[in-house]
């Protein structure tokens, strides 16, 4: 019984992935863009450094 609903969750399962990265690459190749590779924004440098600093305290 469960091996003939296998190939449907499968396909389910790949057109969700699929469905999502096909969704989500634009986004996330512009942040990347915008953040020239690093994923961290300029403004979130000092943020950072902050942070930083509370963990070596």
């Amino acid at each position: 019984m469960l091996s003939s609903r296998l190939p449907q969750v499968a396909l389910a399962i790949g057109v969700g992935v699929a469905t999502g990265i096909y969704v989500f690459q634009p986004l996330i190749k512009q942040y990347e863009q915008e953040t020239k590779g690093t994923w961290v924004l300029p403004t979130d440098e000092e943020r950072l450094k902050k942070i930083q600093e509370r963990r070596e305290k």
